[in-house]
């Protein structure tokens, strides 16, 4: 996927500092993870040959849902935008994605992504979400952010970020049912920031957030 012209650099996704020095970065396992209705998914890490399945991706969403994740238009195809998500640095950047093994030979390729890039300056990190178009409404979403907040609460985080266009309201509902606290951006009023704090216990969010 290629971002446009005017916003090649995705804000969820610039290049990250280096991570706080006290982060443990080692990718997570393969693992299972259950959805709505009992269906097991399973997580694997984002590799570099990824670059077409991420395309695959985007071309099963709706370009409403891709710009509301990329803040900008963008086009699936092979380019920056996918050498961006698949060419990190490994060390500051944990991304997983999610599949399911019971599809014929993987015919149903990459259902969602979740990223957490920790931050070298304190130990927080800015996290970032996206389920495919048809695969959302099933609790795939609540279960990435279950599973990131998890991430974050190992490597001794206090607090993750996320900058999400205002208009994403799917987004900010799971954010916020999460214990997410939204401040508008002071230069962009397209966009607001979200912050959970890991401190303390964690938030049981609704049966509701648990079908984003």
């Amino acid at each position: 996927m290629v971002g446009s012209p005017t916003n090649p650099h995705p804000p969820t996704l610039r290049r990250p500092d280096p991570p706080h020095r006290d982060a443990d970065t080692r990718p997570s396992p393969d693992r299972e993870i259950v959805v709505g209705r009992g269906r097991k998914l399973r997580l694997r890490p984002i590799r570099t040959d990824d670059a077409e399945s991420l395309v695959q991706m985007g071309l099963r969403s709706t370009p409403n849902d891709l710009r509301l994740r990329f803040f900008s238009p963008v086009r699936p195809a092979v380019g920056h935008l996918t050498s961006l998500l698949t060419e990190f640095d490994r060390e500051r950047h944990i991304a997983m994605a999610a599949y399911d093994p019971a599809a014929a030979d993987g015919e149903d390729g990459i259902l969602g992504v979740v990223r957490l890039i920790l931050s070298r300056e304190a130990p927080e990190g800015e996290f970032a979400i996206m389920v495919r178009s048809d695969q959302a409404g099933h609790g795939l979403g609540h279960r990435l952010m279950e599973e990131m907040l998890g991430w974050a609460r190992e490597r001794g985080l206090k607090r993750v970020r996320a900058e999400i266009m205002f208009e994403n309201k799917r987004m900010l509902r799971l954010a916020r049912a999460f214990g997410g606290v939204v401040q508008p951006q002071t230069q962009d009023f397209r966009t607001v920031q979200v912050t959970i704090e890991l401190e303390g216990e964690p938030h049981r969010p609704t049966s509701r957030a648990r079908k984003a």
